[in-house]
């Protein structure tokens, strides 16, 4: 199964699934789909999700796409850290 990278923030959470936004769009990803997460330290909130691993095929369904990104970060602007 093919899977892909996408930089998001998370807007909402409960037990079962996340609300994402990638900058274009907002959609519920079921935790159960979610293969892996990014995460960033965040001085004063702790931890924050930045990147989901998912299914392409649910990327596809949801309207996620991916970010642009480089090598170096996968922070949502997509630049150097």
């Amino acid at each position: 199964m093919s899977t892909v990278t996408i930089n998001v923030k998370v807007v909402e959470r409960t037990d079962l699934a996340l609300l994402v936004s990638d900058g274009r769009k907002e959609a519920w990803v079921p935790l159960s789909q979610i293969e892996d997460t990014v995460e960033e330290e965040d001085g004063m909130f702790g931890v924050n999700i930045t990147a989901i691993v998912i299914p392409e095929w649910l990327a596809t369904d949801k309207g996620l796409q991916q970010g642009n990104q480089d090598e170096n970060t996968l922070d949502i602007f997509g630049g150097e850290s």
